[in-house]
């Protein structure tokens, strides 16, 4: 089963940057079923809010465009970095008018094939978006 590791967060509040990723780990069966039988994954990222519980909140205030493995060019790897960026307006991201907002970034691989997914999340960022 593949695997999401090191997940991280890079909230850029001057530059209303988001920027989230980090590597996919494919066994090497994974790898030859994409290179050899064509199998795919598919890779999501959403940023999540955390309520002042600590819980994700139901939508996520920012959602990328997914990237797909293997890649067009060049098939794939047991292991691949992936990147996510995102430019959002603060107000998009800011819910509380003090204090630090929270966010989490959230990967998830789909399988193509029998629709299982993997998860990887981020540890919590604070950011003071209201300053």
């Amino acid at each position: 089963m593949p695997r999401i590791d090191g997940v991280v967060l890079t909230i850029i509040s001057d530059r209303t940057q988001n920027r989230a990723g980090r590597g996919v780990e494919f066994s090497e069966f994974e790898v030859k079923a994409m290179n050899v039988l064509g199998l795919r994954y598919k890779l999501d990222c959403r940023i999540l809010e955390e309520d002042i519980y600590m819980l994700p909140k139901q939508g996520p205030v920012v959602t990328s465009h997914h990237q797909g493995f293997p890649r067009p060019v060049g098939g794939v790897e047991r292991y691949d970095q992936a990147k996510f960026e995102a430019v959002v307006a603060i107000s998009d991201l800011r819910e509380h008018d003090f204090g630090k907002d929270k966010l989490v970034a959230e990967l998830e691989l789909q399988n193509q094939e029998t629709g299982e997914w993997v998860v990887g999340r981020s540890h919590v960022v604070a950011a003071d978006l209201a300053a």
